[in-house]
């Protein structure tokens, strides 16, 4: 198994926008548990512990991609959505808009919950809804989404998707102590067997 060290430039501009999740993939991945838990510890930026036993414990689900996306994405379109009811400056009200419908759009009031922390998927709402917003417009935020995206799941190839969000993952790490607080905890491992590709992704903040 091979850390890669080059990803698409969708994942640096996900980077500048403040996107608080984090990545790794390797290549010449089996995808069995053992390679999972010794390569998580490669996204847990600024973490000083990892139980790797403790979450073998607490287990993973095998979900679907519309669990894995969750609420804030439309699988018909493709798009994020922004999850909620808004009233725009000109009095409009908007229900569940696209993000790519946004640009331009002032947004005077409306609000949405956030997932309840380690509950699982969700993982459209974790990269486009960070507690203070990223930095750039609502369809240059649909664009890096998609490129990420059809990275991490190639349309072309199945993918083996596990989630080990948990409310308990603070128990793991202290990555995951801040999220606990009321955005959330994330922690996905996706394999794709026709590539060999392996990628870990983690999430935990607060404001």
């Amino acid at each position: 198994m091979k850390l890669v060290d080059n990803l698409p430039p969708a994942f640096k501009r996900y980077e500048k926008m403040l996107g608080v999740l984090d990545f790794a993939v390797f290549d010449e991945a089996n995808g069995t548990e053992e390679e999972i838990l010794s390569a998580i510890p490669q996204v847990l930026r600024h973490s000083n512990s990892f139980d790797a036993a403790r979450l073998r414990l607490l287990g993973c689900k095998r979900i679907r991609e519309s669990a894995f996306f969750g609420e804030w994405y439309d699988p018909d379109s493709g798009n994020l959505l922004k999850v909620g009811n808004y009233r725009a400056a000109d009095g409009s009200e908007l229900q569940n808009p696209t993000l790519k419908k946004l640009d331009g759009v002032k947004i005077m009031s409306g609000a949405s919950s956030c997932p309840e922390p380690g509950a699982g998927g969700e993982f459209a709402y974790a990269f486009s809804n960070p507690p203070y917003g990223l930095q750039a417009r609502p369809s240059e935020v649909q664009a890096v989404f998609a490129e990420v995206r059809d990275f991490i799941l190639p349309p072309a190839h199945r993918g083996e998707i596990c989630d080990w969000s948990n409310p308990r993952l603070s128990e793991v790490s202290d990555y995951f102590a801040a999220g606990m607080e009321w955005w959330g905890v994330f922690l996905f491992s996706i394999h794709i067997p026709a590539i060999d590709r392996l990628t870990i992704i983690a999430g935990s903040t607060t404001d």
